[in-house]
């Protein structure tokens, strides 16, 4: 693919118009979000005028795996005990959630809330101060996928053809025949979205953790529960493979065995509530 080309399918994958939920208002959050004025009530009230968005982020927000003691009974109130990052990235989740539907990909909404779930569970585990922008990340750790199979659905087609007809791994065959891979295509909205490092990094690099700078642990977790939730069976990321676990990010986490088992059998439990998700 020559460089023109590759501008002209950045340019295409960056315009942002069908996105199924309202995009003037996931539009205006982005931008409220980055602005050090915005209070909790704004962004509240500007969720809430899509109706649809504002029940998937609460309830996401009131799922038995954040543990909150009371119900979050407004976005206002998610703002306030889950962070912007957070509320920013469960935005985006559930308008790529929208996506995912409309395009029949439920097997990887699935396998992107159990990588969610497993991020949480393990960040919680090591001790990490906001598991939950691990959450989000592990939530929108496959958007380049969906951009793809909405966006571009001919080279889709191509692409799980390969997968499935010579036993490769999506991102391989991603690269043969697009020229890259999601996570390349998850970065680049990453950026125009303006996510900040600890959720653009985990997204961008889940597949190559040892790439990370500015949040080389977050990605490390990511990658983990990436592969821990393939290998679990969770939904279906489109792979029919199960990736090799770099051993570097193993190492970063430095979890044992006993430690591991532990959070694999509280995610086994977790996944039993996926499907009230869908």
């Amino acid at each position: 693919m020559t460089e023109m080309e590759l501008t002209e399918l950045k340019h295409r994958i960056q315009k942002l118009g069908g996105l199924p939920t309202l995009p003037q208002v996931v539009d205006k959050i982005m931008s409220m979000i980055d602005r050090p004025e915005t209070s909790a009530e704004d962004l509240g009230r500007l969720i809430e005028k899509d109706q649809v968005l504002s029940a998937k982020v609460l309830q996401l927000a009131n799922s038995p795996f954040y543990g909150f003691p009371a119900r979050i009974a407004s976005v206002s109130h998610a703002v306030i005990v889950l962070g912007l990052n957070v509320v920013k990235g469960l935005t985006l989740g559930a308008t790529v959630f929208d996506m995912m539907k409309v395009a029949g990909m439920d097997q990887l909404w699935r396998h992107s809330l159990g990588v969610a779930m497993m991020a949480h569970i393990l960040a919680k585990r090591l001790g990490h101060k906001n598991p939950e922008e691990l959450f989000v990340a592990g939530l929108l750790h496959d958007l380049g996928k969906v951009v793809v199979y909405v966006k571009l659905p001919e080279i889709a087609s191509k692409i799980e053809d390969a997968v499935r007809e010579r036993d490769m791994y999506m991102r391989d065959a991603e690269q043969e025949i697009l020229g890259l891979t999601h996570a390349e295509v998850a970065g680049w909205l990453a950026t125009a979205w303006h996510l900040p490092t600890v959720l653009k990094e985990p997204i961008m690099y889940h597949h190559q953790p040892m790439l990370a700078k500015g949040a080389p642990m977050q990605t490390a977790i990511v990658h983990v529960a990436d592969v821990l939730v393939k290998a679990m069976g969770c939904g279906s990321s489109g792979d029919e493979i199960v990736p090799a676990l770099s051993a570097e990010a193993w190492a970063a986490m430095k979890l044992d065995e006993d430690g591991l088992a532990v959070c694999v059998a509280q995610a086994a439990r977790e996944f039993e509530s996926i499907d009230d998700y869908l």
